[in-house]
């Protein structure tokens, strides 16, 4: 593949590759240029470095027009790949419903079981597109989806392979995850059986397949020491783990991330100074969903957990019942609204932020080595991308150095 420069760039944001401790999560250099060889970037920075790297001169040129250029969204945690819509979740939220009542009444995780179930892998796949074609629209360019509608093995085993079809049409990656979502069956076998049966069947079976584990702790779904027995068996299979906690309740979820050495976690509503620190200490991210906030109207608080030293990831959640939202941009512009962070923490937090909280270490920036996927910003100044909910001023998005 012959090279690629790019030129005529406003500014060049780079997130840093940890932001810990940092209040400046990103660097930003103007009048920049972009090389980029055989998918990965060679150099990038001060237009005139760039231009002195040896055989430079051999690159097809590429001037941008003065724009700001941003590394690739990276979103690590949704459930983009299901079928069917839950616009009666929404009616019965704005009546006053909870999250709970709903399920308990039919609603949830269970409607969203018989779409799976009643579709065929094809037609899954085929509702799924629109929505990953307009994520990718709005810059998003890598994506962790996530089973979890299918409870029974027979259909965890579906969805993964409507996940596996539906990547084959797609412009950015997807990454598969398991999900332990809920301990319950549509055919009523007890609590015991469906944990048994991820523990034997359904983990063992699929892991070659899927690259995470997450689980859902919370009342009414799976108990701490439910999810260290799953947790610690998908680990002996390779996989690496996510955990859905503390989204109802402080219930000590973001200490057993920690303790269970995840990726991430991820919700985190609730989390306590107690839980906020033990991420910190362990390095695991805190992921925060602003998209799932907005429609349940319950705001983690990010500030909190930057200022116990966390590093803080940012995912769309994108659901058919409580995050519809495929705009990584607003939800990071949400982040910074409601939730306490700044812009720039907000920008790391959809690009490095997202990579670490999927253990990858070839995205989120533009520094040589590294992937060359980037969002071309319709714009002089990088943090226009925020400034025009659900319609980010995305000029191009350009995966392994080439425009799709």
């Amino acid at each position: 593949m012959s090279a690629t420069l790019y030129v005529g760039i406003s500014e060049l944001v780079q997130p840093h590759a940890d932001a810990g401790s940092s209040r400046d999560p990103l660097s930003v250099t103007r009048d920049a240029a972009l090389l980029v060889r055989n998918g990965v970037v060679v150099a990038a920075g001060p237009r005139e470095l760039v231009r002195s790297v040896p055989d430079v001169a051999a690159a097809e040129q590429v001037d941008l027009g003065g724009r700001a250029v941003i590394p690739g969204f990276i979103d690590s945690h949704t459930h983009v790949v299901h079928a069917g819509e839950r616009v009666d979740d929404l009616a019965r939220r704005a009546r006053g419903e909870t999250y709970a009542s709903i399920a308990k009444a039919g609603g949830g995780i269970r409607r969203s079981v018989r779409h799976l179930a009643e579709a065929t892998i094809e037609e899954i796949a085929q509702q799924s597109l629109p929505r990953l074609d307009a994520m990718f629209a709005c810059g998003t360019t890598t994506v962790e989806v996530k089973t979890g509608y299918g409870l029974t093995p027979e259909l965890e085993e579906k969805h993964v392979a409507a996940i596996e079809l539906t990547a084959k049409s797609v412009k950015q990656q997807l990454l598969p995850t398991l999900l332990a979502h809920v301990p319950v069956s549509p055919t009523g076998i007890e609590r015991e059986d469906v944990v048994r049966a991820w523990h034997d069947t359904v983990i063992p079976k699929l892991a070659k397949r899927v690259r995470y584990f997450d689980v859902f702790v919370e009342d009414g779904a799976f108990t701490a020491d439910e999810a260290r027995k799953l947790c610690g068996y998908a680990r002996s299979h390779g996989l690496g783990l996510k955990l859905h906690v503390d989204q109802l309740r402080d219930g000590g979820g973001a200490a057993l991330a920690a303790s269970l050495g995840a990726l991430s976690a991820d919700h985190l509503e609730h989390t306590s100074a107690v839980g906020a620190r033990a991420l910190a200490d362990t390095g695991v991210l805190a992921c925060i969903l602003p998209g799932c906030s907005l429609m349940l109207r319950d705001w983690p608080n990010a500030r909190a957990l930057r200022e116990a030293g966390c590093e803080v990831a940012i995912a769309s959640d994108c659901n058919p019942g409580s995050s519809p939202l495929v705009d990584l941009t607003l939800c990071g512009l949400l982040a910074a609204t409601q939730c306490g962070l700044t812009l720039d923490e907000a920008l790391w937090g959809i690009t490095r932020g997202g990579a670490k909280a999927l253990g990858l270490h070839d995205r989120g920036r533009l520094v040589p080595g590294e992937r060359a996927d980037l969002v071309v910003v319709d714009h002089t100044d990088f943090r226009a991308i925020f400034a025009r909910p659900n319609r980010p001023p995305v000029h191009r998005v350009i995966v392994g150095g080439l425009p799709k």
